[in-house]
């Protein structure tokens, strides 16, 4: 049965039933429920007089924290919608992804990493800008015709409202702004409380970043769902995730397999107490059986694997971390509740049955409303009976679990990053010295995959090195798109009818660089 509501009511109920409990810790302060719903409403009065309203597009550029969470929530009371950044991009590409979602404003913080948002935002003209710490610093008693008026404003929100726009990279070369709803946001992360067993006891580790569908809904929702707490370690090098369960206590550790891996790969991990973690998910890119039984016997909990994609609203699959460790190791779950799935011939398109491997297509109340402003894009992968095609591979087993079993797309999945390999070209190929590039995805025992760049240069054109194809990336692009290798070929493979060659390419790169 759909919960017909909206996030903001959602979180207002929450907050009426556990007024007590914690809300928001870091490992300074805490908030209550009670506190936290004050200061969102406080957030959304504010957020009102600088000119959000319903239907609203707001670009939020900041790390995750307290003060992010309490911009979004009061964006949604509002019925605003807000257009959610990565923290790895810069001005450039901001500005362009702003534009495509049709956000008036943005409100960002200091930066991350050694990215300044200020600089940026001053550098590429950002509109609306406005800095969240001077922002947040002394919110202003709404005054009781503001609070009449916030009351009136949640309740003209509707279940079916747009709610966010995430953006996801695919291979049109773009990145496409994903706008779901309210009706589907909230029961996919009620679905996601429900399969892990979330109550008000638990305490959540914010370690996936809230600009993901899978950190914003299965991490951040889920919590707020059902009354439990959000523990944001003010950073997510895996010292301060380690010690957000050593030290701080924290019951549910969501992740994905990159960031597992780099917890693995600890000399002192042995060193944390973790007895109090209870649970989690993993998602977000491929992993190993193998892999899956390290992470849960290092760690000492119960995983639950899950299939999401943005275009679902992050909800495909889930599996109970109480089934079967033989089920949850090599599998992602089972289509999730009111969810039609098929796995379809790739040629025919016809439904396959069990053990035959096919495109995963999905129909049903967690599929996105659209691509936005790119409706040949969104008919291209969303059929007008509803059937969502998701571009991956994958088999269904006789308990019906579906199995990963590659992807149709050429999306290179990096550490649980979607980088769109024809944005990279698109730099690379300004240099007048490049005939042809193709980048590729590559195995990486760290990030599941890394990019290398294939290159072709015009015949008589000087000498270019790899660090120049990097250089030349990087100016125009965020860090983790930049090509960690470079080869330099005489030519592309191509098929019979001219068309690249795109297996034998990447079986080329991955013999090249020995990484088979």
């Amino acid at each position: 049965m759909l919960l017909q509501t909206t996030i903001g009511r959602m979180f207002r109920d929450t907050a009426l039933r556990f007024p007590e409990r914690p809300c928001m810790e870091t490992p300074e302060t805490t908030f209550t429920y009670a506190e936290t719903l004050a200061l969102a409403e406080k957030t959304a009065c504010a957020l009102a007089r600088r000119g959000a309203e319903k239907g609203s597009r707001i670009a939020v550029w900041c790390k995750d924290s307290p003060e992010f969470l309490l911009l979004y929530l009061g964006l949604e009371l509002l019925g605003s919608v807000p257009v959610l950044l990565n923290t790895s991009l810069i001005g450039p590409e901001a500005a362009s992804l702003m534009a495509k979602a049709g956000a008036k404003a943005v409100y960002y913080d200091d930066g991350f990493k050694e990215v300044s948002f200020p600089a940026e935002v001053e550098k590429a003209g950002l509109p609306g800008g406005c800095f969240i710490p001077d922002f947040m610093k002394e919110l202003p008693e709404p005054s009781p015709a503001e609070q009449s008026a916030l009351r009136e404003r949640i309740d003209a929100v509707q279940p079916g409202d747009p709610d966010v726009i995430i953006f996801t990279s695919g291979t049109s070369g773009t990145a496409k702004g994903v706008l779901s709803t309210h009706l589907a946001r909230v029961n996919v992360a009620r679905v996601q409380a429900e399969t892990i067993s979330l109550t008000e006891e638990d305490k959540s580790c914010v370690a996936i970043p809230m600009f993901h569908c899978f950190g914003l809904t299965g991490v951040i929702l889920a919590a707020l769902y059902s009354g439990g707490c959000l523990y944001f370690p003010g950073g997510r090098h895996t010292k301060q995730l380690l010690e957000a369960v050593s030290v701080h206590g924290c019951t549910v550790f969501s992740a994905v397999p990159t960031l597992f891996s780099a917890i693995l790969a600890r000399l002192d991990l042995e060193q944390f107490d973790l007895h109090t973690l209870r649970t989690g998910y993993i998602g977000g890119s491929v992993y190993t059986p193998e892999f899956f039984r390290r992470v849960e016997r290092a760690m000492g909990f119960r995983l639950a694997p899950s299939l999401g994609q943005t275009e679902a609203t992050a909800g495909l699959t889930f599996i109970s971390p109480e089934e079967p460790e033989e089920l949850r190791a090599p599998s992602v779950g089972r289509f999730m509740e009111g969810l039609e799935g098929q796995i379809r011939d790739i040629e025919t398109g016809k439904p396959l049955g069990v053990g035959k491997t096919g495109e995963i297509c999905i129909r049903g109340w967690s599929v996105m409303k659209e691509y936005v402003g790119e409706p040949e894009l969104t008919r291209s992968v969303l059929e007008e009976s509803g059937w969502l095609h998701t571009g991956d591979l994958a088999w269904l087993d006789e308990a019906g679990c579906l199995h990963m079993n590659g992807r149709l797309k050429e999306l290179i999945i990096r550490g649980g990053e979607n980088i769109s390999p024809g944005e990279i070209e698109a730099v690379i190929g300004q240099d007048p010295r490049v005939r042809e590039v193709k980048c590729v995805a590559v195995p990486d025992a760290h990030y599941g995959e890394e990019i290398c760049a294939c290159v072709v240069l015009r015949e008589g054109a000087s000498v270019m090195k790899e660090e120049h194809i990097r250089s030349l990336a990087a100016q125009h692009l965020a860090a983790y798109k930049v090509p960690r290798y470079v080869l330099f070929m005489d030519s592309l493979p191509k098929t019979g009818s001219g068309k690249l060659a795109l297996k034998q390419l990447k079986d080329y790169a991955a013999e090249t660089l020995h990484l088979n």
